[in-house]
C-alpha cells in the first residue's frame, strides 16, 4: 500500500504529550493530523496539522476525521485515540507493515490487544502465532476502515460517546466481503474507560443503530459478539482486571491457539 492511501488521525482529549509522540512517529511517512477536543488554545506544536476543536466527543473527532478522509479521496482512516499507548518499535512495525503488505479486501484492521490493556473483545488480545487474523470485532479505540466502511458512519449527530461506531464499521465491513482483521505481530495497550457513562452511551448507541435499514440486524450482530465474548465479562469489570486477565488469558489461549 501506499502512503498516501491513508490518513492518519489522531483523536486528542487532555493526552496531548501521547498524541504529540505519535503524531511526531507517524507523520515523516504518512499525511497526520491531531484532532484535539477541547483542550485549551495554544501554539500547534505540529506543523498546523493539529485541528482545534470544542469538546465535540468521540463522535465529533471521528465525524472531522471522516470528512477529512472522504475530501481527500483516502483509501483508508487510521485513528487512534490519545489514551492509546504505543511503542517506537510497535509505530516502526506499524509503518512497515503498511507500506509492505497488500490490504486488498480488508475493511477494518487493528494492532491487537497486550494483556495489560483493556478491551472487552477476547479476540482482540493477541496471540503467539505472530500474524493478521480475521475477527468479527475489533474494538474502536484505534483501528484502520477502509472507505466505504468510515464513509458508512454518518451520521453521528445522536451518538456523542460512540459507542457502536466500531460495531456498524465491522458490521458493514462483513456484510460486503470485507475482512475484519488483528494483527498479533505488535500490541497497544488502553487504559480501562470511565464507567460511570455506560447507561447514557448505550441509549445513544441503540439510536444511533436503529438509524440503519439493518438496524435490528446490527443489534443482533451485539449481541452475538457479546454471547461471544461473555466468558471474559467477568474479568473486566473489577477495578483489578488487569490481575485476572493474567490468569484468564492463558486459559483462553490455549483454547485459541
Amino acid at each position: 500500500m501506499k502512503a498516501t492511501d491513508i490518513l492518519f488521525c489522531i483523536f486528542n482529549y487532555h493526552e496531548a504529550a501521547n498524541a504529540e509522540f505519535l503524531y511526531h512517529e507517524l507523520r515523516p511517512s504518512f499525511h497526520c493530523h491531531i484532532i484535539d477536543a477541547d483542550s485549551g488554545q495554544r501554539p500547534d506544536p505540529c506543523n498546523g496539522d493539529t485541528v482545534y476543536l470544542p469538546n465535540v466527543y468521540y463522535s465529533g473527532m471521528m465525524h472531522h476525521a471522516i470528512t477529512m478522509a472522504t475530501e481527500g479521496n483516502y483509501p483508508y482512516m487510521f485513528f487512534i485515540c490519545s489514551d492509546v499507548q504505543m511503542s517506537h518499535d510497535c509505530l516502526e512495525q506499524l509503518k512497515h507493515i503498511l507500506l509492505s503488505e497488500s490490504f486488498e479486501g480488508v475493511g477494518v484492521y487493528s494492532p491487537a490487544h497486550a494483556d495489560d490493556s483493556y478491551t472487552w473483545v477476547a479476540t482482540s488480545y493477541s496471540r503467539p502465532n505472530g500474524k493478521r487474523r480475521s475477527v468479527a470485532f475489533a474494538e474502536g479505540m484505534l483501528g484502520m476502515y477502509a472507505a466505504p466502511v468510515y464513509q458508512q458512519l454518518e451520521p453521528l449527530d445522536i451518538n456523542p460517546h460512540g459507542w457502536g461506531i466500531d460495531l456498524v464499521a465491522c458490521f458493514y465491513a462483513r456484510h460486503w466481503g470485507l475482512r475484519c482483521e488483528v494483527d498479533d505481530r505488535m500490541t497497544i495497550t488502553h487504559p480501562k474507560g470511565d464507567v460511570r457513562k455506560n447507561a447514557l452511551a448505550r441509549s445513544e448507541a441503540r439510536a444511533y443503530l436503529m438509524r440503519y435499514p439493518e438496524g435490528i440486524a446490527i443489534r443482533c450482530y451485539w449481541v452475538a459478539c457479546s454471547l461471544r465474548n461473555a466468558s471474559i465479562q467477568l474479568f473486566i469489570l473489577p477495578r483489578s482486571y488487569r490481575k485476572w486477565l493474567s490468569i484468564f488469558l492463558p486459559i483462553y489461549r490455549f483454547f485459541h491457539r
